[in-house]
C-alpha cells in the first residue's frame, strides 16, 4: 500500500506538472502574440500591461515551480521503487539504492556550487 501510495503520488505530480507547463505554455504564447493594430504607443501599453499582468499573477513563479514538482516526483517514485525492491531481491536494491544516491549526491552538488563558487552553470531552482 504503502509503495504504491508514492508512486501514485509520484504520478499525479508529473501529470500535474505537464498539464501546468502545457498551460504556462499558452499563457506565453498569447503574451508573446504581437497585435497589429493601433500605433507605437498602443502596442507598447498593451504589451506592459501584459507583463504586469503577468507578475500580478505570479506566473514566473508558477514557472519556477516546474522543476521542483518534477524533481520532488522522481525522489518519491525512487523512494517508492528502493521500497519495492526491498521486498524482491536485495541486491537489485542495493542497485537502485546506489545509483539513486549518486543522483541525490549530483543534485545536492548542484545546488551547492553555485553558493560557494559564482561562476558556476549549475544553477537550480
Amino acid at each position: 500500500v504503502c509503495v504504491n501510495g508514492l508512486w501514485f503520488t509520484s504520478l499525479t505530480l508529473s501529470l500535474t506538472t505537464a498539464l501546468i507547463a502545457v498551460l504556462t505554455k499558452q499563457w506565453i504564447h498569447q503574451y508573446m502574440s504581437f497585435s497589429q493594430t493601433g500605433g507605437p504607443r498602443e502596442r507598447t501599453q498593451l504589451r506592459q500591461s501584459r507583463a504586469d499582468n503577468f507578475e500580478a499573477w505570479n506566473v514566473p513563479v508558477i514557472i519556477g515551480l516546474l522543476p521542483v514538482m518534477m524533481h520532488v516526483a522522481l525522489g518519491v517514485f525512487l523512494a517508492g521503487l528502493i521500497i519495492f525492491l526491498h521486498t524482491l531481491s536485495n541486491p537489485i536494491m542495493s542497485a537502485i539504492s546506489v545509483m539513486a544516491f549518486i543522483a541525490l549526491c549530483a543534485y545536492v552538488a548542484s545546488n551547492l556550487l553555485p553558493v560557494f563558487k559564482a561562476s558556476c552553470p549549475y544553477i537550480t531552482p
